[in-house]
């Protein structure tokens, strides 16, 4: 064969495969896609949903270390009067997270003690024993720079399992840096943090999705409005009750939950309280107006009949 013409074919075989490859190429790309949850070569489309990846976040924007600096450890000491008459302090520690430079949230059982339960060692191995004791007080501390600061409690229930304190006029901190959301508008399948406080050891933020928008009946038992709680699939442990849930819409942080407790003979089968249900206790209460504004509306606080500077709420 003649060398001229064999390479002639080759060439002409090489020209024709990449013009098809170059087609298949533009077509792809012009193929539709909603980009959240799928792959495609368009820009990501907008559309006020939560998000199902973070794709779309600006980390020089959005940062993660800015929720973690508002994040505070707290700590409860409970008094309580046994039948001999001597007095116990139960202690107990928690994590909440501060909005509206005012107003730490977290979770009740993490701060309050309605009965004295002691760790004993029991032939079935270590039990927690309730001791008749009779409740006297109870105090909730925020720990700062090695110093207990005392707080204000604005709500305690034990049926929606909510607590909010409010911080000293005097005290300045970090508050949570970006939207409060609205928990209403969470699906299956939105991606989230948790920005969490695991055993106590510190902040650990774990990634996750929104695995189911109702808990099942059977945590009613340590939360009677079960109805306020969504499924999550970060795995909650023992001290990251009360920290902050983070989604993210359109590329922006936003707070949709706090932690509340876990199956512990599952895996990875946890639940967060809604933020809705504790925002409208706030509003409710004539605290803030529009928590979703940005930047936050102000409204005038009355505290124990005595009127204070006004607030960001």
């Amino acid at each position: 064969m003649n060398p001229y013409r064999f390479w002639r074919s080759v060439f002409q075989i090489m020209k024709k495969s990449s013009l098809l490859f170059l087609v298949i190429l533009l077509f792809s790309a012009c193929t539709p896609s909603t980009w959240k949850g799928t792959h495609s070569l368009l820009p990501p489309m907008l559309d006020g949903m939560y998000d199902n990846n973070p794709i779309l976040v600006n980390q020089r924007i959005m940062q993660i270390k800015r929720i973690i600096d508002s994040v505070y450890f707290l700590h409860t000491d409970t008094q309580f009067r046994l039948e001999d008459g001597e007095i116990f302090t139960a202690e107990l520690d928690a994590a909440g997270v501060l909005i509206f430079d005012r107003y730490i949230l977290t979770v009740n059982h993490a701060v309050s003690q309605d009965s004295l339960q002691v760790e004993m060692l029991t032939p079935v191995g270590m039990q927690n024993i309730e001791v008749p004791a009779e409740k006297l007080s109870e105090k909730t501390y925020l720990k700062l720079d090695g110093r207990r600061v005392g707080l204000e409690e604005i709500v305690k229930g034990k049926d929606d399992d909510i607590a909010i304190f409010r911080i000293p006029d005097d005290v300045q901190l970090n508050s949570f840096p970006y939207r409060i959301g609205n928990s209403d508008e969470l699906q299956v399948g939105n991606f989230i943090y948790v920005i969490g406080n695991p055993m106590n050891y510190g902040i650990n933020v774990r990634e996750g999705i929104v695995s189911a928008m109702m808990a099942p009946e059977a945590i009613a038992a340590v939360l009677p409005r079960f109805e306020n709680a969504f499924m999550i699939s970060n795995g909650v442990n023992p001290g990251d009750s009360g920290t902050p849930v983070i989604a993210i819409r359109d590329g922006n942080y936003e707070l949709v939950g706090l932690s509340q407790g876990i199956f512990t003979n599952a895996q990875n089968l946890s639940w967060a309280i809604k933020i809705n249900p504790i925002i409208n206790k706030l509003r409710g209460m004539g605290r803030i107006r529009n928590p979703q504004a940005n930047p936050p509306e102000k409204i005038s606080e009355t505290i124990r009949g005595r009127r204070s500077r006004s607030d960001p709420a």
